[in-house]
């Protein structure tokens, strides 16, 4: 039924003037990021340089990460890495773009070291702010509070263990 109702927006869409957009999108909102990447990574075939491509391929892969197990968690986040940064060297004053890696920088320090250190890279990228709630330099704050400690390195050392094992399990 979901798949139904993407094609006929895309189809509404098409009609009212606008260019078919992609269902990734669509399958993206149904929370079928799998899907969702796949119709990105067709899409980016045809066009290598569009920078929402790239954008909507990494938010695919981060929520990947986000919802599969610890064998394959890292290797999508590596992915939406890629893709997001990708996304915001190619269009570098969208601030949705630049938000969207600020926010996986701060979220996935458990797969790759310096996360929190490019999110702080990126403050001045996104403007000045003044420091309360849920503001860039808030979050960042508030981070390095969470992700520091023995606590913290046990997780993150349980974490490490079970992404090398992902990489060696196909």
């Amino acid at each position: 039924m979901g798949r139904a109702m993407a094609v006929l927006f895309a189809l509404a869409w098409a009609a009212a003037g606008g260019s078919i957009p992609t269902d990734g999108e669509a399958l993206f909102r149904e929370c079928d990021f799998k899907a969702a990447a796949r119709s990105f990574e067709r899409a980016l075939t045809k066009e290598p340089g569009k920078a929402r491509l790239h954008f909507w391929l990494g938010k695919s892969y981060a929520r990947m990460a986000e919802t599969s197990g610890p064998f394959s968690a890292r290797r999508n986040a590596r992915k939406a890495q890629a893709h997001l940064e990708t996304a915001a060297r190619l269009d570098p004053g969208n601030r949705e773009f630049l938000m969207e890696l600020f926010e996986f920088y701060v979220d996935s320090p458990e797969y790759f070291e310096g996360g929190l250190s490019r999110a702080t890279a990126m403050l001045d990228r996104l403007g000045p702010d003044d420091g309360g709630p849920g503001t860039p330099s808030r979050i960042v704050a508030d981070a390095r509070k969470e992700y520091n400690g023995p606590g913290w390195a046990m997780r993150k050392g349980l974490l490490r263990v079970s992404a090398a094992l992902g990489y060696l399990v196909p």
